[in-house]
């Protein structure tokens, strides 16, 4: 019920639908997966909102919660709240990043993404690039590179050439992480430049990654003609 009316109220930033779910979130706390699912609802309601209200009691029930599933669902809705925001959004993203729990961090990506989704920010890319390579959490190095795809989504030209280092990593939560970047990026494209990358690693040991690479390679080339 909670991701329902998360859906249907998406973006409205209906405070009395809020109210509803902020309350399922804070009357379940021994229940991760209602908690999740109603974490998961606030920040649909309040997409692209940035309202500070929301933002501190997500982040201050982050803090207080035991449960990693309602911990990374606040930490998306964060990202949600956040999106298009782009530099309004970095006071939270500055906070996210220096936090000492990975699954705040692995938010912090995507809060990275959804602010500056499609903008191509060189600054928001150099953030990601940073984290992919030198965070101490696989989760948080392959949400960074998956971000880098939202980031670049209008302009992917270049993307390829970003990732492409990072698709032959002995770590395969990178590998993943850049296939998944170039999907997303590269999305409806059909670029031959993606193709190159993904196509080897549909071939790899890890089954996840070859999972993420045809995943990726479906949206490469979706809509796309035979021609």
């Amino acid at each position: 019920m909670s991701l329902g009316l998360g859906l249907v109220g998406m973006a409205t930033q209906d405070d009395q639908l809020y109210e509803t779910l902020k309350n399922t979130l804070f009357n379940n706390a021994d229940s991760a997966i209602i908690g999740e699912a109603a974490a998961y609802g606030m920040g649909l309601v309040m997409i692209g909102s940035a309202d500070e209200n929301a933002i501190e009691e997500m982040i201050s029930h982050a803090a207080d919660s035991n449960h990693e599933k309602i911990i990374r669902a606040l930490g998306i809705s964060l990202a949600l709240i956040m999106y298009g925001k782009e530099q309004q959004a970095e006071g939270l993203i500055e906070q996210m990043c220096q936090s000492k729990d990975a699954i705040i961090r692995y938010g912090a990506m995507f809060t990275i993404g959804c602010a500056y989704a499609g903008t191509a920010a060189s600054s928001a890319i150099r953030r990601l690039l940073k984290f992919s390579v030198s965070d101490t959490s696989d989760d948080v190095k392959r949400a960074a590179l998956m971000n880098i795809g939202f980031v670049c989504l209008r302009e992917p030209k270049n993307l390829p050439t970003m990732v492409k280092s990072f698709a032959i990593s002995y770590n395969p939560h990178v590998k993943y992480g850049a296939a998944m970047a170039l999907g997303i990026g590269c999305a409806g494209t059909g670029s031959q430049e993606a193709l190159k990358i993904l196509a080897p690693l549909t071939t790899g040991q890890e089954d996840f990654v070859r999972q993420g690479a045809l995943i990726a390679l479906s949206m490469v080339f979706m809509q796309i003609t035979d021609t």
